[in-house]
């Protein structure tokens, strides 16, 4: 669930810590949102990058520090060191490519990154340049602690209730599936995607 892999991947692979500066790309997601928010309630400034201006006014909504729009920005390297002058402790990354090549840049040193996903890739038919993530995926040897959080999640996320804002983005009919489907991965949802039989 987006919630789990929000505590999850802030709590035991990212550690935040109060007064962090967090960055999150695909913020507007279903993970990302989420993420954003936890963090706030850390006391953590966040910055949120998504790719239109009606996700940009959802991040301000959830009280994010800062949101662009990455894809009206002049450049994504001003806008990030706009946003964060100072650089960025953790970066919560759900999109790859190009873009988080130019994020890595502005991680301070000894930032720390979470790999949830790379979703600006995954369709693609040439290969990548630059940095490719899933090399940086050491999860396997957390896999044993990951098991074991559904137990931590129990205590942690009660806590959340009530805090946390979660937006669903329900496409109705199973017909309209593979559209859908090809629509979150092309980032047309705002939210958790879901089909609606």
């Amino acid at each position: 669930s987006p919630g789990l892999t929000a505590v999850y991947g802030l709590e035991e692979i990212l550690e935040l810590k109060q007064g962090e500066t967090l960055l999150v790309n695909a913020a507007a997601g279903a993970v990302g949102s989420v993420v954003g928010q936890i963090a706030k309630i850390k006391g953590c400034k966040v910055v949120g990058s998504a790719g239109s201006d009606a996700k940009v006014a959802y991040l301000k909504e959830l009280g994010f520090d800062v949101a662009f729009n990455y894809k009206t920005v002049d450049s994504l390297e001003e806008a990030l060191k706009t946003a964060s002058p100072e650089g960025y402790d953790c970066f919560f990354e759900n999109v790859g490519g190009p873009s988080s090549t130019v994020a890595l840049q502005q991680m301070k040193d000894f930032g720390r990154i979470a790999v949830c996903g790379n979703i600006s890739t995954y369709n693609d038919t040439a290969p990548q340049t630059g940095i490719c993530f899933p090399t940086f995926l050491f999860f396997i040897n957390r896999l044993p602690s990951f098991l074991l959080q559904y137990n931590y999640c129990d205590l942690f996320i009660p806590h959340l209730q009530g805090k946390v804002k979660c937006r669903e983005h329900v496409t109705k009919g199973f017909e309209n599936m593979p559209a859908a489907f090809m629509g979150m991965l092309q980032g047309e949802n705002i939210g958790k995607a879901i089909i609606a039989v």
